[in-house]
């Protein structure tokens, strides 16, 4: 029977686990590299465990001494999934863990992998290429349809260094310049060159949902009509729940396909020329708003325990739009600057702000961490 849950990671991905599971009455400890995430100060957080590297990490796991399978360990963040995955076998004998074995973690975690799944079980992606020399991309860069992006197959890493999600390439001697910049932080191997598809947040959904072998047990779909940046975003700040039975279907396709277990996010974008959704990413995880389950009613983390506990879990689907989530100060940036730009108007902003909403921190049951919210959100500005 499981009594504790371990958070591994960070900042507000952290916070909605921590308020969804003390809330269930499970003792949450939060593990972080750095003391300054909002998670920590809730008062569904009982613990908090500062640790250096992932190595380190392993060792006060392996050496926790809670009795085996009493845990569960959910990570927060593409980094702690990859630890997670990488130790799969090791862990799994104390704990439970929040994510599928590593060859079932690795399609969602490597994005080569997960748009060769996706082409096989027939699933829309953006027209991709994967040259693995430079000598292929310039054949490729010749008969190319600008513009274009490179990405990474795995993503921490070139974030991490680059401090950007993509390379935009709007001609040959760009697209040719951003590979050789891009193969400095990255394997050739990693490298995928893509056609970048028009329209921004207001295009992209997510399907989010807890599945178990392939079959959906709960989901909702979100349309993310702003996010940071506004182009190529790193975060989402608000959110908007919608019913859309096209990513429906293609997620849950995807699902079974790969045969997951697990909570999920599974990112399309909308392509108007060829009216039809496109695969963009899975993340294998909590991801940021996903406590907009809460305002849905479809909790998906309480369905992921019970379900590892032999419980009976009932399948869920919200059927009620306009529903929504927000990141208070940083939404709020987004759309002043964007307001400044004329990227967007007084009255649209207004219409969103009017809806029913979940909010990231902001809770009167637990109001802590929306005050450091506001109080380390300077620090972490100028860190980030």
């Amino acid at each position: 029977m499981i009594t504790d849950i371990y958070i591994l990671g960070n900042h507000i991905q952290g916070l909605g686990v921590a308020r969804n599971a003390g809330r269930q009455g499970y003792r949450v400890t939060l593990f972080n590299k750095s003391g300054l995430s909002v998670a920590r100060f809730s008062n569904t957080c009982k613990k908090f465990k500062k640790f250096k590297s992932t190595k380190q990490l392993l060792q006060v796991l392996l050496q926790d001494n809670i009795e085996d399978k009493k845990a569960l360990l959910i990570p927060t963040s593409d980094v702690l999934v990859g630890f997670l995955s990488d130790n799969y076998e090791k862990l799994s004998k104390k704990y439970y863990l929040s994510i599928p074995p590593k060859e079932i973690t690795q399609i969602a975690f490597n994005k080569r992998e997960t748009y060769r799944a996706a082409l096989k079980s027939g699933i829309p992606i953006p027209q991709s290429h994967f040259p693995d020399s430079e000598e292929e991309l310039i054949k490729l860069a010749d008969s190319a349809k600008y513009p274009l992006i490179i990405k990474p197959a795995v993503m921490h890493n070139f974030y991490s260094k680059s401090g950007k999600k993509v390379f935009k390439c709007t001609n040959k001697s760009e697209l040719i310049k951003s590979y050789q910049k891009a193969i400095k932080i990255i394997p050739k191997n990693e490298v995928i060159v893509q056609e970048m598809l028009a329209g921004g947040a207001k295009n992209l959904f997510s399907f989010a949902s807890y599945a178990k072998n392939g079959a959906v047990l709960g989901s909702f779909v979100a349309n993310r009509i702003r996010q940071k940046p506004m182009d190529f975003g790193v975060a989402t700040t608000f959110a908007v729940s919608v019913i859309n039975p096209r990513v429906e279907e293609l997620a849950q396709k995807f699902l079974k396909e790969i045969n997951y277990t697990g909570l999920s996010e599974v990112e399309f974008m909308y392509d108007k020329q060829t009216d039809d959704y496109k695969l963009i990413e899975i993340n294998p995880r909590t991801w940021k708003w996903h406590s907009m389950a809460n305002i849905v009613g479809i909790n998906l983390i309480k369905m992921m325990i019970d379900d590892m506990q032999g419980k009976k879990v009932e399948k869920q689907i919200n059927n009620t739009e306009n529903l929504a989530w927000v990141e208070q100060l940083t939404d709020f940036y987004i759309v002043f600057t964007e307001i400044l730009k004329g990227k967007m108007s007084i009255k649209d902003y207004l219409k969103t702000w009017k809806l029913k909403k979940e909010y990231a921190t902001f809770d009167l049951r637990d109001p802590l961490p929306a005050i450091m919210y506001i109080l380390l959100s300077p620090i972490l500005y100028f860190i980030r």
